[in-house]
Order: C-alpha cells, then sequence, then structure tokens
C-alpha cells in the first residue's frame, strides 16, 4: 500500500512537471563550435537529459550484470554442489545404519570437498572402513579430518581410540587417549575409554588412579564403575603385597577415599594383604574394629584365618561376638579353627558342626573330616566325608550328629539347630 501511495505522488508529481515545463517551454540557443547555434526548447533539453540518466542507468546495470555473471555462474554451481554433497552425505549415513559399509564409503568419500560438515564425512567413512578391517584406509580418513581444524582434533582423536580399542589395537588406542587428555583432561568419554583400556590390559595402578577422574553416575548405570574399582583396588593391593613393602601399603590405605574403605569386601582385601605382608596385628585390629561397628561374615571369616599372637585372646574376642551373633556361620567356623589351633578338641568340633548344619559347605565338611581323622574318630569322620560328598553333588545339605567317643567323651551337641534357608545356600 506505501509503494502504491508513493508511485501515484510520483506520477502526479511528472504530470505536474510536464505539464508545467510544456506551459513555461522557451527556446534555447547553443553554440556547438563549426556547427552552429543549435536551437532547443527547454522542454527539449529536460526531456532528452532525462532520458540521458535513464540510458546511463541503464547502461551501467547492464554492464554489472555482465561482470558480475561469471560470479553468479560459480555460486549457482556452488549451491548445486552443495546441495548434492548434502544429499550424498544423508545417503551415506544411511547406507552407514542399514550396515552397507562399502556404499556408505563410497557415497560419503563422492562430493566431501563439497560438504558443509566434511567431519561428518570422513568419521562416518573412517568407521565404515574400520568395520571392513581397512585399517590403513580408516586412518587415512581420520588423519585428513584432523587438518580440518582444531574444533575437529577432539572428535577425530576419541572416535580413532574407540576405533582402536573395538578392533584391539590396546596400545594404540591408550597412546591417542593419554595424548587428548593432555589436551582435554576432563573430557568424560575420554577417560571413560581410557579407563575400559586400562581394565582391558589389567594395569590396575593406572585405573585406581583414573577413578576420581571418572563420571560414577553415568558407570554406576550399568555396574561398570563397581568393578572397576573392586578391581582395580585389588590389583593394586595385589603388587603391594608381593612387594611386601608394608609401609607403602599403610600409604595406599591412607590415602583411598573413605568411600572405598568403609566398604567390607575393601577391608577384607586390605587385611589379606596385610596378612600376606607379615602384619598380622594390624589386620587384627582393623578386623576388630570393623566388627564392632558392622557385622559382616566375610570379616568373621577372616579373622579365623589369622596368626594370632595369642590364640586365647582371640577366642574370647570371638565369644563375645558370639552372644551377639549366635547364628552366624562364619564366626562359628572362625572359632572352630581357632579352637582347633589351640587344641581344644571338643569345642572345635562342636562349634564345625555347628556351622554346618547353620550353612552346609563341602570345604567345611573336609576341616572337620580331617580333625575327626586326626583324633582317630574314623566313624565320625566318614559320616562326616559322605555328607560332603553329597552336598557337593546335591548342593543339600543333612543334620550333622557327632557320635561319641570310643572313651565315652560326648562331644556331640545337645541341641542342633535349625537350618536356616537363607544361610544354608551361603557359598564359602
Amino acid at each position: 500500500m506505501r509503494y502504491f501511495i508513493l508511485l501515484l505522488f510520483v506520477t502526479i508529481g511528472a504530470f505536474w512537471l510536464g505539464s508545467y515545463a510544456f506551459e513555461h517551454s522557451v527556446e534555447v540557443n547553443i553554440q556547438w563550435g563549426d556547427w552552429g547555434n543549435i536551437a532547443l526548447t527547454s522542454t527539449t533539453i529536460l526531456i532528452g537529459t532525462v532520458l540521458g540518466f535513464i540510458a546511463l542507468y541503464a547502461v551501467i546495470a547492464l554492464l554489472r550484470t555482465l561482470f558480475a555473471l561469471p560470479k553468479r555462474i560459480q555460486t549457482y554451481k556452488k549451491t548445486k554442489l552443495l546441495t548434492k554433497a548434502n544429499q550424498e552425505l544423508t545417503q551415506g549415513l544411511i547406507h552407514f545404519t542399514e550396515g552397507h559399509w562399502v556404499q556408505s564409503e563410497k557415497t560419503l568419500m563422492n562430493t566431501v570437498d563439497h560438504s558443509e560438515a566434511p567431519l561428518l564425512n570422513y568419521l562416518a567413512a573412517a568407521r565404515a572402513a574400520h568395520i571392513q578391517g581397512k585399517t590403513e584406509q580408516r586412518d587415512n580418513y581420520l588423519k585428513v579430518a584432523t587438518d580440518l581444524g582444531e574444533e575437529a582434533q577432539t572428535a577425530v582423536s576419541v572416535s580413532q581410540a574407540e576405533m582402536q580399542f573395538s578392533g584391539g589395537q590396546l596400545e594404540q588406542a591408550r597412546a591417542t587417549l593419554i595424548n587428548q587428555l593432555e589436551v582435554t583432561p576432563k573430557h568424560a568419554y575420554a577417560n571413560k575409554l581410557l579407563a575400559k583400556v586400562y581394565y582391558k590390559q589389567e594395569d590396575w595402578n593406572n585405573l585406581f588412579a583414573l577413578l576420581p577422574k571418572l563420571d560414577q553416575k553415568d558407570l554406576q548405570r550399568n555396574g561398570l564403575y563397581q568393578k572397576y574399582e573392586d578391581n582395580a583396588f585389588a590389583g593394586v593391593l595385589r603388587s603391594l603385597s608381593h612387594k611386601k613393602d608394608l609401609s607403602e601399603l599403610q600409604t595406599l590405605w591412607k590415602k583411598t577415599p573413605a568411600p572405598i574403605k568403609e566398604k567390607p569386601n575393601s577391608i577384607l582385601l586390605y587385611c589379606e594383604t596385610l596378612s600376606n605382608a607379615g602384619d598380622d596385628v594390624a589386620s587384627n585390629k582393623l578386623l576388630v574394629s570393623s566388627l564392632n561397628k558392622n557385622w559382616n561374615e566375610g570379616l568373621a571369616e577372616r579373622y579365623g584365618l589369622l596368626n594370632h599372637p595369642t590364640l586365647g585372646v582371640a577366642i574370647k574376642q570371638g565369644e563375645k561376638w558370639l552372644a551377639d551373633q549366635p547364628r552366624s556361620p562364619m564366626l562359628l567356623l572362625s572359632l572352630a579353627r581357632l579352637n582347633r589351633q589351640y587344641k581344644l578338641w571338643g569345642k572345635s568340633k562342636t562349634y564345625y558342626n555347628t556351622c554346618l548344619n547353620l550353612a552346609p559347605s563341602a570345604k567345611i565338611y573336609l576341616e572337620l573330616a580331617e580333625l575327626l581323622e586326626e583324633l582317630n574318630e574314623q566313624e565320625n569322620a566318614q559320616g562326616c566325608y559322605k555328607l560332603g560328598l553329597n552336598y557337593s553333588i546335591h548342593q543339600k545339605g543333612r543334620i550333622f550328629n557327632l557320635k561319641s567317643s570310643a572313651k565315652g567323651s560326648n562331644t556331640g551337641l545337645s541341641v542342633v539347630p535349625e537350618i536356616d534357608e537363607s544361610i544354608a545356600n551361603t557359598s564359602i
């Protein structure tokens, strides 16, 4: 509407100007060298001037169009190639998704030079080549992609490491990730992938050092973090156990994060390592402290495997716990073993028997049978072997009552507790 009104005013103005010019037209003589005088009217001069400007504008516009024509043709070709490149990228990704690796690689590389996102072309083509086992071609694509700019380098490095890992090139993947993490140390996926490499290589020291940098929430969804933490901690402890370096072992424990140190399994591993390194005293102290705070069957069993300097004190401590944990199979087993070392045969047999009736185990049947053979109680020993063999085959325990020894002393149980089904399937 605005343009229409403007055009209307221009038309009216031009009509008025023309009318005015004709009404007030005067003759004008122009002296033009040897040509003589040229007689014109002012109206003619005005019309000629306007037409001259129009012609000049038309010539300039034509020249601009002619000069811009090559560029317009080039832009048209470029737009056409860009459209084709985008179509090829889409088609290449479709082939990749459908599993047509050869077609995908070929399509992605057809018009890569004209693509708006060449990084996508090279990365997808590299993956297609990797799946085909064309390692050299894959690396060539990635090398070219790296030259596309600094922003592309991280994506290329992580993709390359991922493909190297899936292809079993663990050392190459490790080197690629370490180099990348020097540039982007907080890159979550790169750290996660490096943890996979360490785990695969069983490099527990480096994996344990990497744990604080991992995204726990992400890894806990599929249980990976727990697996990494348990195996790394156990691996580090084993390496120190072989060295038997107590100072280094204690330093590691002090530096270990509290959430790990509070886990019963971590305490158990550390106590085992301490014992292997020759420090049963520190192991005993930690076990007693931990069991007083939170009861755990694994720690209770470990207590009976220590070399206690004073067996009597160790047995008294176990009996104190037994008052609060009368149906703890592993505490009963520990007391059986400690009393056996202390040569209190009757009490040892009683604890063994009670433990078996609560939680049958082929291992405990064997221990009790061997003890009975040492005491020359052949009938009891044979019965124990028989029950142990039956349990090994059927995984089902039976109440075992020890018969009186030849000397007439009753070493059996006056009361045999009922089997707790939830405990009876405990594996030892």
